[in-house]
């Protein structure tokens, strides 16, 4: 039988007290995602916007920038930032396989960001490994939301369906 203090939180809960962090100690932030680098949401705190969404979307930007960053010989990708005419998006890589985007507002203190994110990020990132058994279904591959094993996923996904012919 496990105690408390022996029973490890969700990965989804480690993570959401992390994104909170954000929240509380940078003006300005109005929410925050983790999401595998494949776009996968891990978890969120993001209020009245379609986390799924934003996971896309992070891990697309994190794609164009670690490009971006590579053809113009600037090494590997770590943070960038977009701004809007209501505020910010950050995007920041947590290890290899991770993204946080973080939304801000206007208000948002940037600096205060980039340093609070330093210590965050590297806490979510130190918890990376654990997302090469994430899944489209936002929780580990247990049917019953149990962690998954550690190695390799043994399923494979279907295959894609096969192209109509053109009726040219």
């Amino acid at each position: 039988m496990s105690t408390p203090e022996t029973t490890t939180a969700p990965l989804a809960e480690r993570l959401r007290v992390e994104l909170e962090l954000f929240r509380a100690n940078v003006t300005g932030v109005y929410g925050s995602v983790v999401a595998t680098s494949d776009g996968f949401l891990v978890a969120h705190d993001v209020p009245d916007l379609e986390p799924t969404e934003i996971a896309a979307l992070a891990a697309t930007t994190r794609a164009l920038a670690t490009r971006t960053t590579l053809a113009a010989g600037r090494g590997e990708f770590r943070e960038t930032m977009a701004r809007g005419s209501t505020g910010y998006l950050a995007t920041y890589a947590a290890g290899t396989n991770a993204i946080v985007a973080v939304i801000g507002t206007n208000d948002l203190n940037v600096g205060m960001l980039r340093y609070q994110a330093r210590e965050i990020i590297a806490r979510i990132a130190a918890n990376a490994p654990e997302f090469r058994n994430w899944s489209s279904s936002g929780a580990a591959n247990g049917d019953d939301g149990s962690p998954a094993e550690t190695g390799p996923r043994q399923d494979s996904p279907p295959p894609l369906p096969r192209r109509r012919p053109s009726s040219r």
